[in-house]
């Protein structure tokens, strides 16, 4: 979120710069509207190039955290994954709980896993209801 009010206070500063430049053509040149154009094209490619970054990095620290979890589920029990039900982030953390497979004649178990930076701050396993 501060890389998009970075990147718009600085595409604001940049159009401000162009503004006095349009301004003097305004006056000698006929207007067709091409600097504007240009101008708003910059600023909204500019706040969607980081959206979109932002989107990338959340996927990326998403799908790191689902393998660390995953991995220490499958680590902790020795069952084998079956599904990852819901991830969540609250305040930096993942939360991402799932269902594994139990070894022979065990019960499925579910599990539920807090991570942040590949860093697993909780985990519990128990048996799956039904």
């Amino acid at each position: 979120m501060k890389k998009i009010v970075a990147a718009t206070a600085a595409v604001a500063l940049l159009a401000t710069l162009a503004t006095p430049a349009e301004a003097r053509r305004w006056h000698r040149y006929h207007h067709d509207g091409f600097g504007s154009f240009v101008t708003g094209a910059l600023f909204v490619g500019g706040i969607a190039a980081l959206a979109g970054s932002g989107d990338k990095h959340r996927a990326r620290a998403q799908d790191l955290a689902v393998r660390a979890c995953t991995g220490e589920a499958e680590g902790r029990t020795g069952g084998r994954l079956l599904d990852v039900g819901h991830v969540s982030k609250e305040h930096g953390y993942f939360t991402v709980e799932g269902l594994l497979e139990g070894g022979r004649d065990a019960p499925r178990e579910t599990f539920a896993c807090t991570v942040r930076d590949g860093t697993i701050y909780s985990f519990r396993a128990s048996p799956a209801a039904g």
